[in-house]
């Protein structure tokens, strides 16, 4: 049921009554003094339309989908400066100055060397 506001002239009282609708026209007698019937007051409720086709919603979605973009697009940064680490020719963190010297190195020391020889052939291409 909504509330009603309404003012007495008689005594300066303004007061409220929880009303169903159907009794919103029906006069309504002050509280204080008792006389009757005191004036209707135009008042502005809050309310909040609940649902998806309410404003309300649509901004806090709007808000929403701002700040996980904010956070994929940092990442998408961090993701962007990771890839432009590139693989160093080496053999067990040992720096060598090609794949090819990183392979004869990694055959001297027993490992397997096909990981080694794949990119050797491309550092000759």
């Amino acid at each position: 049921m909504p509330t009603y506001a309404y003012h007495c002239d008689d005594c300066d009282l303004g007061f409220e009554r929880l009303l169903p609708i159907r009794q919103y026209d029906d006069p309504q007698d002050c509280p204080d003094c008792g006389k009757g019937p005191a004036n209707k007051v135009v008042t502005m409720t809050n309310f909040i339309l609940k649902g998806d086709g309410w404003a309300g919603k649509n901004s806090r979605i709007k808000g929403q989908m701002a700040r996980k973009n904010a956070r994929l697009k940092s990442k998408e940064t961090d993701y962007k400066n990771d890839a432009r680490i590139a693989l160093a020719p080496n053999v067990d963190g040992e720096r060598t100055g090609s794949w090819s010297d990183a392979s004869k190195l990694a055959k001297s020391k027993g490992k397997d060397t096909s990981g080694y020889d794949k990119l050797a052939r491309k550092e000759k291409k």
